[in-house]
C-alpha cells in the first residue's frame, strides 16, 4: 500500500469509528498527501479516556465528550500526532478549544476558530475539536500539520460555533480570540480562574465569556427555567426582566427566562 493510500485508510478508519454514518467526512484528497510513511490509530470512548489523559479527562467530560481518535503519523521522517475529539455539540467543541489555546501565532486562517504555534495547531469546527502536534516545530512540520488540518476541515460539513445565541449583537474577530465558553467549574478554572469564586458552583448551563474594555461579560444560557431561577434565587437577584445592579462591581441583564448576561 502506498503512503497516500495508507494515510487515507487510517483517517477513514478514524472517522468511521468516531462518527459512524458520517464516515463520508473522510477526505479522499488525503491520498494526495505526500511523505506519509506510517499511521497508527487508537480510539478512546468516555470509559477509556482516563487511560489517555489521566487527570484531564474530567474537563472534556464536563463539556460533553463523545469519542477521541488519536492518529500517530510519520511524515517526511517526523512524528506528528493528530487528536480528533468528537464532542456532543459545537458549543462543547468550541469550549474545549477556548480553554486549550495559548499564545496563538498569526498565519493563514484555515477555519474560523483556529490557534497555531510552532509545535501545535488547534481548531474546532462543528462538533470536532482537533489538536495536531509535531515534535520539532520546524517550518516543514508546521506546513504538514497545516495541510492535514486543511484536509480535515474541508470534510467537516457542520458549521463553526456561532456566538449569536449568546449575544444579540455581533462579536468581532478580535474579541472572539479571547472568548471562553464554560459549562462547569473546571472550565471556569481553566478559562477564567478569577471568576471561580463567583460562578464555580453553577450547573446545567453554558456561558460564553468575553472581554469588554476592563469588564468581563458572561452570557449564561441555562438548560431549564428552573436552573435559571435557582441561580437567581441563590444569589438574591431579581427574577424580573431588565437590567439591575448585582453589587458594587457587577450588573445583570435578564434576556429571557433561561438567558442571563452578567457584567463584572
Amino acid at each position: 500500500m502506498c503512503a497516500g493510500k495508507y494515510i487515507t485508510a487510517a483517517v477513514a478508519a478514524m472517522m468511521t469509528i468516531a462518527v459512524g454514518a458520517q464516515s463520508a467526512l473522510v477526505p479522499g484528497a488525503l491520498s494526495g498527501m505526500t511523505g506519509v510513511e506510517s499511521a497508527q490509530s487508537r480510539i478512546f470512548t468516555e470509559a477509556s479516556l482516563y487511560g489517555y489523559i489521566n487527570g484531564g479527562a474530567e474537563l472534556y467530560l464536563e463539556y460533553g465528550f463523545d469519542t477521541l481518535l488519536v492518529t500517530e503519523l510519520v511524515i517526511d521522517g517526523s512524528d506528528i500526532r493528530a487528536e480528533v475529539y468528537r464532542m456532543k455539540d459545537p458549543e462543547a467543541a468550541f469550549g474545549i478549544f477556548s480553554v486549550s489555546r495559548f499564545r496563538c501565532n498569526s498565519g493563514k486562517r484555515l477555519t474560523e476558530h483556529l490557534c497555531r504555534s510552532a509545535y501545535q495547531l488547534q481548531f474546532c469546527k462543528g462538533p470536532f475539536y482537533v489538536s495536531i502536534v509535531n515534535d520539532t516545530g520546524s517550518e516543514a512540520d508546521q506546513e504538514n500539520s497545516a495541510e492535514l488540518a486543511t484536509l480535515i476541515i474541508a470534510n467537516i460539513p457542520e458549521p463553526s460555533f456561532d456566538p449569536g445565541a449568546f449575544y444579540p449583537e455581533a462579536i468581532d474577530e478580535e474579541t472572539m480570540r479571547g472568548a471562553v465558553l464554560v459549562r462547569g467549574p473546571l472550565g471556569i478554572y481553566n478559562g477564567i480562574p478569577g471568576l471561580s469564586d463567583r460562578l464555580g458552583d453553577l450547573s446545567e448551563y453554558s456561558a460564553l465569556m468575553i472581554r469588554h474594555g476592563r469588564d468581563t461579560v458572561a452570557s449564561l444560557r441555562f438548560n431549564s427555567e428552573l436552573s435559571a431561577e435557582q441561580f437567581m434565587r441563590n444569589r438574591k437577584f431579581s427574577t424580573g426582566s431588565g437590567t439591575s445592579a448585582v453589587n458594587s462591581d457587577s450588573t445583570i441583564s435578564v434576556m429571557s427566562p433561561r438567558h442571563i448576561i452578567i457584567t463584572f
